[in-house]
């Protein structure tokens, strides 16, 4: 188990200049996979069946458990070896595919990924890596940069208010940034980090691979919000992710209850502000 001062003292990446800019950004872009690597994942996509075939969907969309711990253990088998030469001191958690196929319904909004563990000390890490060209047409990542640390409120499922709904179509538009990620590179970033990506309006289906990995020693857990607003935090098994199905209420042990929550909207201009502020 880590101690809670190791932990405020270490870095999240061990190269000081990727983590001065991951500090700043709160994401960078390296070099990362071996056409090995690609090929290997790209295999095993072909021979898992999801089940879904149409739309965007990450792998824990999926109603077939089976498919869901086949394609964790896969990706942490290729990626995580990698994925740990960047970051110290965490532990794989979530691997998955994220699949796009083509169609305009399948943007991803701007959004915060879930909590899935205590981040008041370090944040939980994921790593997004193309295995199909991701192109304009395809849906390029997108991010606010910076947003990581000014950006508040809980995330969790189903879903959760948030402080830029009312206006996410002008932070999307005007406020973020692209980001060209090559097959072969790969995209590490805190999951607090504002991030979506545009539909896909090619002929052909994107297919990323994704790992989340969180701080060595710290439980995982889920923040699940009923249809009456009441938010209940849950201590889970490392494995929830691959059996849960969102809507479900958690199987884990409740240790919050929070009736009526909300989050203080902000206007354009405070986004703009803040993030404006984080650049300089």
């Amino acid at each position: 188990m880590i101690r809670s001062d190791e932990l405020v003292q270490q870095a999240t990446l061990r190269d000081p200049e990727l983590e001065a800019a991951f500090q700043r950004d709160g994401y960078v872009v390296v070099d990362f996979a071996t056409p090995e690597m690609i090929a290997e994942l790209l295999d095993a996509y072909a021979q898992f069946e999801s089940g879904i075939e149409s739309g965007y969907y990450p792998s824990l969309m999926s109603p077939d458990e089976d498919y869901k711990a086949k394609t964790h253990f896969k990706v942490v088998d290729v990626v995580w070896p990698v994925f740990d030469r960047y970051i110290d001191g965490y532990e794989p958690m979530l691997g998955v595919f994220m699949v796009k196929h083509p169609g305009p319904d399948t943007e991803v909004p701007p959004h915060q990924d879930w909590i899935v563990a205590d981040e008041s000390l370090r944040p939980t890490m994921n790593v997004w890596m193309p295995l199909t060209p991701v192109t304009a047409e395809t849906g390029q990542m997108k991010v606010l940069p910076g947003s990581h640390k000014w950006l508040d409120g809980l995330r969790g499922s189903p879903s959760f208010p948030t402080q830029w709904e009312a206006e996410y179509q002008r932070v999307r538009d005007e406020l973020m940034v692209t980001v060209p990620i090559e097959v072969g590179q790969a995209m590490i970033y805190d999951i607090r980090v504002l991030h979506g990506t545009p539909p896909n309006l090619s002929d052909s289906t994107r297919v990323v691979t994704s790992l989340y990995a969180v701080p060595e020693g710290v439980p995982s857990v889920h923040y699940h919000r009923d249809e009456h607003g009441t938010v209940r935090g849950y201590e889970v098994p490392r494995n929830f992710c691959g059996t849960f199905m969102i809507g479900d209420v958690p199987d884990g042990t409740q240790f919050t209850e929070i009736p009526n929550y909300t989050v203080d909207p902000l206007s354009f201009d405070e986004i703009a502000q803040r993030y404006a502020a984080s650049r300089s």
